[in-house]
């Protein structure tokens, strides 16, 4: 057994960061298969326009469906990277090796290691790219039937953590809603972008390639279900950016999700919390401990992803036609931002589908605010009376008095003499009916529900 560096490989700790589809998807060994096919594609595909014997490239063809890539060719590989420092070189003669009548002395002509990379990860992420959409189709639904169901429960809405106007909970998870549907449509606008291939040469001009080089290009990125470029693409690298930081916003929107899970989970607010699986263990040391971990480790999962988004706006800064310093450390930080996206919207989808709503704490803590959570209401309703100015001003003395007497808001406000000029008790009363002072939740909840079309 090979011990594990990477966290995400790790036997105890790697389903935290990783899923096994993904893992698989960004394997070494399915890296290599990989590689290794596209250069077979282009081979074939550089004999159809007689570049390369034909015989070559059925030769390479049928190496490469015979080939084991099992830990003795990747050793292999290594050691040969080893010694010589290239990307690729020992891959090609690992290969090279195993044709016959000299065919591998073809494979890989004309190309460079970045032409087979770039292809790689444009192919690998465009397989990402459907799988997340579906994730993400998925979570939508969850918080549609979310929205709609709590379409009507009151809850404190908060602004810098302090109680400030009734909304409802189903208006907040509307608005998660809303976000998400973004994110869905930024994944399906950026397909034609992301999937697209490279076969550049060495600077970017195709000069190996001959008179037909651009058909060599279309036809063979055509065969492997990508998009040409219509320029060589080595040094701009903005199509990569906006991939890591549409996870770096997808996976911060999980974020703030978990963060508000986390907050609300809090026994002395306790409108929230994570459904519990028999065996969760909180703490070690306090038994009693139910800890919201998913929502902690979607915050964790997405900062990792944030540093990585912004790890990839420097590399949009490269030298000359190539540049190593910005290119390569892609290899790292591309694979470990979609991987860890995958986690969190693995796990965002288990916190949402169990997520535990507690209705009558909710309005219990509306009512802990003494009626102070309908000061806005009155002071509108004085302003139509005084203008909204001076009503602010009498509202704000009259609040301020009562937190310091320990005064419920109604009582203070019925007391005040100013107001009772302006206001009947009836017009006062008719201030402090909860249900009439969520403003335009409920409907702003049917609006974006009927907005959404999961079939785009």
């Amino acid at each position: 057994m090979t011990d594990s560096i990477h966290i995400s490989d790790s036997l105890i700790y790697g389903v935290s960061w990783s899923t096994p589809e993904l893992k698989e998807l960004f394997s070494e060994s399915n890296k290599i298969h990989g590689w290794i096919e596209i250069m077979v594609v282009l081979a074939e595909t550089q004999a159809e326009f007689e570049l390369i014997p034909a015989d070559a490239a059925k030769d390479i063809r049928k190496t490469f469906e015979s080939l084991q890539i099992d830990e003795v060719f990747l050793k292999e590989v290594g050691d040969a990277f080893s010694n010589s420092n290239h990307s690729l070189i020992g891959l090609i003669d690992a290969v090279k090796i195993r044709c016959t009548n000299q065919s591998g002395e073809w494979l890989c002509y004309g190309a460079t290691v970045q032409d087979i990379t770039d292809t790689h990860l444009s192919w690998t992420l465009s397989k990402v790219l459907h799988l997340y959409i579906k994730n993400i189709i998925e979570i939508e639904k969850i918080l549609i039937n979310l929205a709609t169901a709590q379409r009507n429960t009151l809850m404190c809405g908060r602004t810098h953590g302090q109680p400030g106007v009734p909304i409802t909970f189903g208006y907040k998870v509307a608005t998660w809603l809303d976000e998400f549907d973004r994110h869905r449509q930024r994944l399906i606008e950026i397909k034609s972008r992301l999937q697209v291939g490279q076969l550049a040469g060495g600077v970017g001009s195709l000069s190996s390639l001959g008179s037909s080089a651009i058909d060599i290009r279309d036809r063979f990125l055509n065969k492997l279900g990508l998009n040409s470029p219509v320029i060589s693409w080595t040094t701009t690298r903005d199509r990569l950016s906006e991939w890591l930081n549409i996870l770096a916003m997808i996976t911060s929107t999980g974020d703030r999700i978990g963060q508000e899970v986390y907050n609300l989970q809090r026994p002395e607010i306790g409108e929230l919390s994570e459904g519990f699986i028999e065996g969760t263990i909180g703490s070690i040391t306090m038994p009693q401990k139910r800890n919201p971990e998913i929502s902690e480790h979607l915050g964790s999962l997405s900062k990792v992803v944030r540093h990585h988004a912004a790890h990839m706006l420097e590399n949009l800064v490269h030298d000359h036609e190539r540049d190593g310093r910005s290119w390569k450390s892609e290899w790292l930080i591309i694979p470990e931002a979609t991987i860890v996206t995958g986690k969190s919207l693995s796990l965002l989808t288990q916190l949402l589908e169990s997520l535990q709503v507690n209705p009558k704490k909710m309005h219990e803590n509306i009512l802990a605010t003494n009626g102070f959570i309908h000061a806005e209401i009155i002071m509108l309703n004085l302003a139509k009376k005084i203008g909204k100015q001076s009503a602010h001003e009498i509202i704000y003395k009259v609040s301020m008095s009562a937190y310091e007497q320990g005064l419920q808001f109604n009582e203070a406000v019925l007391n005040d003499k100013t107001i009772a000029k302006h206001l009947t008790q009836d017009e006062i009363d008719a201030c402090f009916i909860l249900e009439d002072c969520t403003g335009s939740c409920q409907q702003m909840v049917d609006q974006i529900i009927k907005h959404i079309n999961l079939a785009d």
